[in-house]
Protein backbone atom coordinates (compact mmCIF):
# COMPACT_ATOMS: atom_id res chain seq x y z
CA UNK A 1 0.00 0.00 0.00
CA UNK A 2 1.18 3.47 -1.50
CA UNK A 3 1.11 6.10 1.63
CA UNK A 4 1.41 9.71 1.47
CA UNK A 5 2.30 12.01 4.97
CA UNK A 6 0.93 15.53 5.20
CA UNK A 7 0.89 18.03 7.70
CA UNK A 8 -2.81 19.44 9.04
CA UNK A 9 -4.09 22.77 10.75
CA UNK A 10 -6.45 20.95 13.15
CA UNK A 11 -7.01 23.86 15.27
CA UNK A 12 -6.56 27.72 15.15
CA UNK A 13 -2.73 28.62 16.59
CA UNK A 14 -2.02 24.79 17.19
CA UNK A 15 0.94 22.91 16.14
CA UNK A 16 0.06 21.29 12.68
CA UNK A 17 -0.03 17.53 13.40
CA UNK A 18 1.68 15.28 11.03
CA UNK A 19 -0.97 12.70 9.09
CA UNK A 20 0.23 9.51 7.15
CA UNK A 21 -2.53 8.26 4.81
CA UNK A 22 -3.36 6.10 1.63
CA UNK A 23 -2.41 7.49 -1.64
CA UNK A 24 -5.63 8.80 -3.49
CA UNK A 25 -6.90 7.09 -6.64
CA UNK A 26 -6.87 9.15 -9.40
CA UNK A 27 -9.41 10.06 -12.78
CA UNK A 28 -7.79 9.76 -16.09
CA UNK A 29 -7.67 13.28 -16.54
CA UNK A 30 -6.08 13.74 -13.17
CA UNK A 31 -2.41 13.86 -12.26
CA UNK A 32 -0.75 12.88 -8.75
CA UNK A 33 2.27 15.09 -8.25
CA UNK A 34 4.88 14.00 -5.40
CA UNK A 35 5.16 17.55 -3.89
CA UNK A 36 8.90 19.13 -3.65
CA UNK A 37 7.62 22.12 -2.98
CA UNK A 38 4.83 24.36 -1.29
CA UNK A 39 4.03 27.45 -0.83
CA UNK A 40 1.83 28.87 2.30
CA UNK A 41 0.35 31.96 1.25
CA UNK A 42 -0.84 35.64 3.45
CA UNK A 43 -4.49 33.30 3.11
CA UNK A 44 -2.83 29.86 4.74
CA UNK A 45 -1.55 32.19 7.54
CA UNK A 46 -5.11 34.06 7.69
CA UNK A 47 -6.86 30.34 7.95
CA UNK A 48 -4.43 29.49 10.92
CA UNK A 49 -3.84 32.54 13.10
CA UNK A 50 -6.53 34.77 12.29
CA UNK A 51 -9.53 31.86 12.04
CA UNK A 52 -10.19 33.21 8.36
CA UNK A 53 -12.92 30.67 7.40
CA UNK A 54 -12.33 27.72 5.24
CA UNK A 55 -13.85 26.06 2.68
CA UNK A 56 -13.62 22.75 4.24
CA UNK A 57 -13.81 22.00 7.81
CA UNK A 58 -10.26 21.10 9.91
CA UNK A 59 -8.67 19.27 9.88
CA UNK A 60 -6.87 20.91 6.64
CA UNK A 61 -3.85 20.68 4.94
CA UNK A 62 -2.71 24.23 3.64
CA UNK A 63 -0.69 25.24 0.84
CA UNK A 64 -1.61 25.49 -2.65
CA UNK A 65 1.46 26.38 -4.69
CA UNK A 66 2.94 23.36 -5.47
CA UNK A 67 6.18 21.89 -7.14
CA UNK A 68 6.66 18.51 -8.01
CA UNK A 69 6.90 15.44 -10.31
CA UNK A 70 3.93 13.30 -11.90
CA UNK A 71 4.03 9.88 -10.85
CA UNK A 72 1.08 9.16 -12.20
CA UNK A 73 -1.67 10.02 -14.99
CA UNK A 74 -1.73 10.88 -18.52
CA UNK A 75 1.08 9.06 -20.60
CA UNK A 76 2.89 12.57 -21.46
CA UNK A 77 2.80 13.59 -17.94
CA UNK A 78 4.99 10.77 -16.15
CA UNK A 79 8.09 11.65 -14.52
CA UNK A 80 8.10 15.55 -16.10
CA UNK A 81 8.57 18.16 -13.28
CA UNK A 82 5.37 20.55 -12.97
CA UNK A 83 4.04 23.59 -11.11
CA UNK A 84 0.35 23.73 -10.03
CA UNK A 85 -0.97 27.16 -10.02
CA UNK A 86 -2.96 28.27 -6.74
CA UNK A 87 -5.91 29.23 -9.18
CA UNK A 88 -6.97 26.80 -12.16
CA UNK A 89 -8.49 28.66 -15.15
CA UNK A 90 -11.39 26.98 -16.98
CA UNK A 91 -9.55 26.97 -20.27
CA UNK A 92 -13.00 27.24 -21.97
CA UNK A 93 -13.78 30.65 -22.40
CA UNK A 94 -13.24 33.54 -24.37
CA UNK A 95 -10.45 34.96 -22.36
CA UNK A 96 -8.65 31.54 -21.74
CA UNK A 97 -8.95 30.89 -25.65
CA UNK A 98 -7.15 34.34 -26.01
CA UNK A 99 -4.71 33.69 -23.89
CA UNK A 100 -5.66 35.64 -20.67
CA UNK A 101 -6.17 32.92 -18.54
CA UNK A 102 -5.21 34.78 -15.46
CA UNK A 103 -8.65 36.79 -15.92
CA UNK A 104 -10.57 33.75 -16.06
CA UNK A 105 -13.73 34.38 -14.42
CA UNK A 106 -14.72 30.91 -13.86
CA UNK A 107 -11.46 29.91 -11.79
Amino acid sequence: MATMEQWQMTALKADFARVESELPTITADEALVKVAGCGVCHTDLGFWNDGVRTKKELPLTLGHEISGTVLEGPAHLKGRRVIVPAVLPCGECDLCKKGRSNMCQKQ
